[in-house]
């Protein structure tokens, strides 16, 4: 009975471990950027805060999406100046009405949107850090008019 109880307690920690390590991994997979999943949420936030909402549509197929998630998105100063925006990132193959409604045609598109949802600065395919942060301060100047 000891013998069946502690196999069963093994197994049980080993199950709860495995999904922790899961989800933990599942966080980390798109870098040090806070991103929301959800646009419908990232909306809500943005509305309440008063912030822009900077929307990647990507997918996970998508070679040029990744080598940003890689590299663009884990630059020091794109993660810096990204704590001003709400970031959302979208994946058109799990949210194709969201990326319809944007008018999402190639990958990456990268929309920002004030607060009310107005489209402010739209960049189409892979944007290395530099090329990013002229972007952002792009849609930060469209706000302040």
């Amino acid at each position: 009975m000891y013998r069946r109880t502690t196999m069963a307690t093994l197994a049980a920690i080993l199950a709860i471990t495995g999904v922790a390590v899961a989800q933990q991994k599942k966080k980390t997979d798109h870098g040090p950027i806070p991103w929301i999943t959800s646009l419908k949420t990232a909306r809500k936030m943005a509305a309440k805060q008063k912030r822009i909402i900077m929307v990647d549509y990507f997918a996970e197929w998508c070679p040029p999406c990744k080598e940003m998630l890689a590299t663009t998105y884990k630059d020091a100063r794109v993660v810096a100046k990204a704590k001003r925006f709400i970031p959302a990132l979208i994946d058109i193959d799990k949210a194709p009405k969201d990326a319809k409604l944007a008018r999402v045609e190639s990958i990456p598109t990268i929309v920002f949107y004030d607060h009310t949802g107005k489209e402010l600065v739209r960049g189409v395919g892979y944007r290395d850090a530099g090329d990013f942060l002229k972007l952002m301060a792009e849609a930060e100047k469209k706000v302040r008019k």
